[in-house]
């Protein structure tokens, strides 16, 4: 099995022409240093999904990351330093649209990352998040998220991230002042494979949520 000590940006639909950009996060694990291989299931996970972000509605321009490594490790450095220079590389690369807005789309782990860099606080270019499954930490930071939308979208019968471990931390995000939408998916386990198709409409549909009610707040 062949891994790539780097991470890798993935062009799914590069269209220079799109007024919005997407950009999609695979998960992993709590601990882990080891490079995320090219058959990574996690990453693959992302595929079809970003695919239907594509097709979607808002027709934006498509990026998927492949991360370095497959852990959070204590501070989430390194996963959180992968998306950050994505994000650079999608607004640098925008040369007929340089103040192209992007969403972040995390699964899990990259939920976390997603929800971390929402906002011009986290990252300049991102006007929000959609969340699929995410691990949300109670202790992670809110204070950046004043007045910026997150999509969130869980299933009934997801065992690895249960629904109610999320609350705690939405409910700060809320508190914080985050616009929360929330998606609960009956059946939904964490691998999106189970009602995949529900999944997708949630996911296509959070993009554009988050889309609009970005620019009803600025």
């Amino acid at each position: 099995m062949s891994s790539d000590p780097r991470a890798v940006l993935v062009p799914v639909a590069d269209r220079p022409e799109a007024d919005l950009a997407v950009l999609v996060l695979h998960g992993g694990s709590s601990d882990s240093f080891e490079p995320v291989a090219r058959t990574s299931l996690a990453a693959a996970r992302l595929i079809p999904v970003a695919w239907a972000i594509a097709r979607g509605p808002e027709r934006p321009a498509v990026y998927r990351l492949r991360n370095s490594v497959r852990g959070w490790n204590g501070d989430g450095r390194a996963v959180l330093d992968d998306a950050r220079t994505a994000i650079e590389t999608i607004s640098r690369t925008s040369t007929r649209r340089p103040d192209r807005p992007i969403v972040l789309v995390g699964h899990s782990l990259g939920g976390r990352v997603a929800f971390r860099l929402a906002g011009p606080a986290g990252a300049t270019a991102v006007i929000g998040a959609v969340g699929l499954a995410p691990w949300a930490v109670e202790q992670d930071p809110v204070d950046h998220l004043d007045g910026v939308p997150l999509a969130v979208v869980q299933g009934t019968a997801d065992r690895t991230i249960p629904e109610p471990t999320t609350r705690p931390w939405l409910a700060r995000a809320a508190a914080a002042g985050a616009e929360l939408d929330e998606t609960v998916i009956d059946g939904g386990d964490h691998t999106m494979l189970r009602g995949w198709r529900r999944w997708h409409t949630a996911t296509t549909a959070g993009v554009s949520w988050v889309r609009h009610a970005a620019a009803r707040t600025r």
